[in-house]
């Protein structure tokens, strides 16, 4: 008989709810007893539950660390020049070896997870008191959490070991399990189980937990990826994509039923309002305006700092408690110039996820001469006042000449153009539409002087809201100066259904078809909500020739950019390399991408507990393991 785990004594303990609508689990404290008794309680296994949801609360969506590997290690984000060696490891991949704590951390939780998983799945048999319903609904959250906690793993580690079973003692042996086993005897299996027994709305009306179209998108994301590790066009390719197909047509086709309903325009997505009951959400990490209920009680949810310019402290820009149009900064990423230019003119998408117009919150506001340089802004700006509202800094993704920059300067405002911010000379964009920011040290590499103010200075991506601008509205954020956000974040969202279900008719020889599905203006992606008024439906519809997985990839970046994809996409269509450096090339040219960053390196603090490290040994291309 196994002893109650400490661990999980402190997640019943510690009373969290998954969502704002949840009442607090009650305080229970099991004292010396057995795990077998415990989780024997509806009470015990609710908590049990419960946990298998804290890590990524507490880590990951909302903190830093996967914006850094599941964002920045791609080709649609860059590390900002006044930061560019900031998570270099995980961006990059520069020295990123086996002993760097994020690898270690997300190893280490991911793993807790499965665990967590196993261990409801372990107890459950023989809770008592449970209604059939609630236990169906326990075994689907902890297959769901399982499929999709090895599915991370797998991909990030490749061939790793397989744990269907609780861990509640000390192991000093592990072996390898090849990934093609564990995507068919866990992931895809747990993620179809969870496709039955999830009910439609979450346990206990909690938003948060997993649901049937939760379950659905997980089983069309994860069989689409299992298609990469078959030979491409082969019977068992084919019966992957076919059913990624019909998972995601299943969302696709019972919207109302699933609890889906789909905004009229495209900025309703992204609204505040609209963040704690959005309809086109199917799984969200949750983040609570009650502090004492996030585990990070000081910065739970910090996404709206992550992908801004650098706005504070500019043409009158001050920190404070209510200057929510400039809130606290944690700037890491900006998008590349080969992202910014994906979108067509016609693609309202752009306007509504990137802001290139910033108007000052100062009462009033005089360009000095320092502001001036270090803006590099024509000479005609110094003296100029401009007053609140009033645009201060206009970013386009378009080049300008400097005679507009000049007649902009007259207007009292800074106009800065694509060129101004990446390096466009000639010769200097790559073949495939990739662009350098502009580097600080330009003498170094041959570049062209640029400054602080200008090299940090881009479009602000705008997926994560912290308010409408309605002073009267919802507001996500406990203070403009605080890093205490609390809005939800989307893991799965409806748009990627329509994506999947049509790169898998691509991919299944229906070329025609997989136009259709996007094309679709009910279940679609290219629909009147994302076509910017003035321009025909005709210029953003698709065709059959269009149809290839290069075409899929840009309108993945175009519509999921920011949800946590970018690494996992380029990974299954094995473009990593190509793109990263075609479309991403760094600042400084020193992007040490290759084909081993494919798999990331296996935990050193794992391998020196085994007694057989040597065995299970470090994936290719990393410094070997050295007892």
């Amino acid at each position: 008989m196994k002893i109650f785990n400490k661990y999980f004594v402190g997640a019943l303990l510690l009373g969290t709810t998954i969502g704002l609508t949840s009442c607090d689990l009650d305080e229970y404290n099991p004292s010396s007893e057995t795990a077998d008794a415990v989780f024997a309680t509806e009470q015990g296994m609710q908590g049990l539950v419960n946990q298998m949801y804290y890590n990524f609360r507490w880590k990951y969506f909302g903190r830093e660390d996967p914006v850094l590997y599941f964002e920045g290690a791609g080709d649609i984000w860059a590390n900002i020049p006044d930061k560019y060696t900031y998570g270099m490891q995980l961006t990059r991949f520069v020295d990123l070896q086996g002993d760097r704590g994020q690898v270690q951390g997300a190893w280490n939780r991911v793993y807790d997870n499965v665990n967590l998983a196993n261990e409801v799945l372990e107890y459950l048999p023989t809770t008592q008191g449970l209604k059939q319903e609630t236990h169906d609904t326990f075994e689907g959250e902890a297959r769901f959490m399982r499929s999709y906690n090895y599915w991370w793993l797998v991909e990030w580690f490749g061939d790793i070991e397989m744990r269907t079973k609780p861990t509640s003692t000390p192991v000093y042996t592990a072996y390898r399990t090849d990934r093609k086993v564990i995507y068919d005897e866990v992931i895809i299996p747990d993620a179809e189980a969870a496709t039955k027994l999830l009910p439609i709305q979450p346990y206990n009306g909690e938003v948060g937990r997993s649901t049937k179209k939760a379950a659905y998108a997980l089983l069309a994301r994860v069989c689409l990826t299992r298609a990469q590790y078959e030979t491409a066009g082969s019977s068992e390719a084919r019966a992957f994509y076919q059913k990624a197909y019909d998972a995601a047509k299943y969302v696709m086709d019972n919207q109302a039923s699933l609890g889906i309903s789909l905004y009229s325009t495209y900025d309703e997505i992204w609204q505040a309002k609209n963040n704690k009951t959005n309809s086109e959400y199917l799984w969200v990490v949750t983040h609570s305006s009650n502090s004492t209920l996030n585990k990070q009680s000081g910065n739970p949810n910090r996404l709206h700092m992550y992908f801004s310019p650098r706005l504070l402290n500019r043409f009158g820009n001050v920190q404070n408690a209510t200057n929510w149009e400039y809130p606290r900064e944690s700037v890491l990423l900006c998008p590349t110039y080969y992202l910014l230019n994906l979108y067509a003119d016609w693609d309202l998408r752009y306007d509504v996820l990137f802001q290139e117009e910033f108007p000052v919150s100062a009462d009033s506001y005089t360009w000095d001469e320092a502001a001036v340089t270090n803006y590099m802004a024509p000479a005609a700006l110094q003296g100029k006042t401009i007053k609140k509202g009033d645009l201060g800094l206009k970013v386009t993704r378009k080049t300008v000449t400097d005679a507009e920059r000049e007649a902009a300067a007259e207007q009292g405002y800074v106009l800065l153009g694509a060129n101004n911010v990446y390096d466009l000379r000639a010769g200097k964009v790559t073949s495939m539409g990739g662009a350098r920011i502009r580097d600080l040290n330009p003498d170094d590499i041959g570049g062209v002087p640029t400054t602080t103010f200008v090299a940090t200075s881009y479009p602000r991506f705008r997926k994560y809201r912290i308010w409408d601008r309605d002073p009267n509205g919802t507001f996500l954020l406990t203070a403009a100066n605080a890093q205490i956000g609390f809005a939800d974040v989307p893991i799965f969202r409806y748009a990627e259904m329509p994506l999947i279900a049509a790169e898998c008719q691509m991919q299944l020889g229906n070329a025609a078809a997989a136009a259709d599905i996007i094309n679709d203006e009910a279940k679609g992606i290219r629909t009147s909500r994302i076509l910017k008024p003035g321009h025909n439906a005709s210029e953003m519809k698709v065709s059959a020739s269009d149809m290839t997985i290069e075409w899929f990839l840009e309108e993945r970046a175009r519509e999921l950019c920011g949800e946590w994809l970018r690494w996992f996409d380029l990974k299954r269509t094995h473009k990593m390399v190509e793109y990263f450096k075609g479309h991403n090339p760094a600042m400084r040219g020193d992007e040490p991408v290759d084909e081993h960053n494919y798999l990331w390196p296996i935990p050193t603090s794992f391998l020196d507990k085994l007694e057989n490290a040597t065995e299970f040994g470090q994936n290719p291309g990393y410094n070997p393991y050295v007892k």
